[in-house]
């Protein structure tokens, strides 16, 4: 509804108020007025006028002073407050764009992306430079993929894959992994390759 169209009915229902406050008022001021009006006579025998009141009484049903001061109050009062509205503005409302989502172009967008990640990696396994190793690794880790290493941390089968052991220079670090042979990969917590490490064995 606009602004304009609730101004309109606010000005409607405070001249209703106004009009229906000078009648209550009117019809509760009204009351009975009483006059006394005062006639002298003379009656034989008697010295002077003798005086008498004659009082009348009416009642009024409608009181119009009382109901014609109630009306310009409450129009008073419905003037200020219509007043009042017509300098306050309503919030202005914000639209939020939608955006059209096309589950094709999303499905594809993840292909392509899959397909850079898996490039990225191979590229990086085969890289002679350390520095385009490390800009390869950077890249994949914006993206969210990290890099496994997992030196030093207890043998588990189903994270890592065993590509060779290595005697043991201590004890306590049988089960141990010693090295990592193939670094592992991980897409936002979803194992894209695990790592080929090589564990340390008990003996020589």
């Amino acid at each position: 509804m606009s602004p304009s169209s609730l101004r309109a009915i606010a000005a409607g229902v405070a001249a209703l108020v106004a009009v229906l406050t000078g009648i209550l008022t009117g019809l509760t001021g009204a009351g009975e007025q009483c006059t006394t009006v005062m006639t002298a006579e003379n009656r034989p025998g008697e010295i002077g006028p003798l005086k008498h009141e004659d009082t009348s009484c009416e009642s009024d049903a409608f009181a119009p002073v009382p109901a014609v001061a109630g009306f310009m109050g409450a129009a008073v009062v419905g003037g200020v407050v219509l007043v009042v509205t017509a300098f306050v503005r309503p919030p202005a409302r914000v639209s939020v764009p939608t955006v059209a989502v096309d589950n094709g172009r999303v499905a594809a967008l993840e292909v392509e992306r899959d397909t850079l990640v898996k490039t990225c990696v191979y590229v990086r396994d085969r890289a002679n430079s350390k520095a385009i190793a490390d800009r390869l690794g950077w890249a994949l880790t914006e993206v969210g993929v990290l890099t496994v290493s997992p030196v030093g941390v207890p043998f588990d089968p189903a994270q890592h894959e065993a590509g060779g052991s290595a005697a043991s220079p201590e004890p306590g670090k049988a089960g141990l992994i010693a090295a990592v042979e193939v670094p592992g990969y991980t897409d936002r917590g979803t194992v894209l390759r695990a790592p080929v490490v090589t564990v340390y064995r008990d003996g020589k």
